[in-house]
């Protein structure tokens, strides 16, 4: 079934139809590879709906100084109108991170670096999010609580508790060091391209993983790892994390 049919079926719109119809596509065929994908990116209705995730989300802005509210004044369609216009020519290029370093809660002295993309940036990883995403999620055990939308640590725990009900008493509480800061990315790209085919999309990614950090007015490639701060960075570490199990 198209996502024209299950919208007007379902009442959805364009971008959820799109996300049923690869969700569907991808559970009925966990070997299949997807194309086109790219293309869906720099759809209108799909850059909406990232603009608007960023907005509600707010945060600081990136290397280039330009606020949520900057766009707002300069004009929000306009923005987008550009930005589809350079993802549709690939003329889209990712500007380096800029990095800060917050503390750590419950640790004192401690920290943790948080590398923060541009505005212009995050709205581009959020659409390929919505794209990407069901892809991932028809793969995923019912188990699987990290990152994934329309779940909670909330819900991990009520699992938890069902299953102390039916008798299990043991319960593994573990964590990865520097999971983020030293993930392989080669490791990362090849259980990407488990599913994805697209050349552009899997450059687009690529593009992120490369683009750098800015600190202290010094800009530095990093060698590993999945910078903290960007909404595509849990969607990289559950990539990972899937395999792993």
């Amino acid at each position: 079934m198209r996502a024209r049919s299950i919208r007007k079926r379902q009442e959805l719109s364009r971008s959820r139809a799109l996300q049923h119809v690869l969700y569907r596509s991808a559970k009925q065929d966990p070997q299949r590879r997807f194309h086109a994908l790219y293309q869906h990116v720099y759809r209108r209705d799909i850059l909406d709906r990232a603009w608007q995730e960023v907005r509600t989300n707010r945060g600081a802005p990136g290397v280039d100084g330009v606020t949520i509210g900057h766009i707002e004044a300069f004009g929000v369609n306009e923005f987008l109108d550009e930005l589809a216009a350079d993802l549709k020519a690939q003329a889209y290029r990712a500007a380096p991170l800029r990095r800060v370093e917050i503390p750590k809660p419950g640790r004192s002295g401690e920290s943790r670096p948080l590398s923060i993309p541009c505005v212009r940036d995050r709205v581009v990883m959020v659409a390929a999010k919505i794209v990407l995403e069901p892809l991932f999620e028809a793969g995923f055990a019912e188990t699987s609580f990290g990152f994934r939308p329309r779940r909670s640590a909330h819900d991990a725990c009520e699992a938890i508790r069902v299953a102390a009900n039916k008798g299990y008493d043991w319960v593994l509480d573990a964590d990865v060091r520097d999971c983020f800061g030293q993930i392989d990315r080669d490791a990362v790209m090849l259980q990407v391209e488990r599913r994805v085919s697209d050349r552009a999309m899997l450059k687009l990614l690529r593009a992120w993983l490369r683009a750098g950090v800015l600190q202290d007015g010094v800009t530095t490639d990093t060698m590993s790892g999945t910078p903290q701060g960007s909404p595509i960075s849990p969607f990289a570490v559950q990539r990972r994390a899937a395999r792993a199990r």
